[in-house]
């Protein structure tokens, strides 16, 4: 399964400790978007592309200044019954062609997973 991106976030304080205070990773595939949280111990969590309905970019002044951003993913294919409703990618670089990128490949998938539904 190919990665279509895959990013960390660069919050303010993880930047200024070096990247030493616990991190989050994000990677989107053609079947998948996962995010993993902490440093020493992890946890990772995935939902099916297909299931994502939307990506919505929001910055604050701080991180337009940093060039960063925050790109909100919504599920709600009416297939997906899984949690979460949404998922925050926080923090990370170039957040509209993250957005864009997970946007194509979801519509795609949808795509796929519909045509294969019926």
């Amino acid at each position: 399964m190919p990665t279509i991106w895959e990013g960390r976030r660069h919050s303010v304080a993880g930047t200024a400790t070096g990247g030493k205070l616990p991190t989050r990773r994000y990677r989107v595939t053609s079947e998948r978007l996962y995010w993993t949280a902490g440093r020493l111990g992890t946890k990772t969590q995935s939902v099916p592309i297909w299931a994502v309905r939307d990506a919505v970019v929001q910055q604050t002044i701080q991180q337009r200044a940093r060039r960063v951003g925050d790109v909100t993913v919504s599920l709600q294919h009416p297939d997906y019954s899984g949690m979460p409703t949404f998922v925050v990618l926080e923090d990370i670089e170039h957040p509209r062609d993250v957005a864009r990128r997970i946007t194509d490949t979801s519509k795609r998938a949808r795509s796929a997973h519909d045509e294969l539904q019926g």
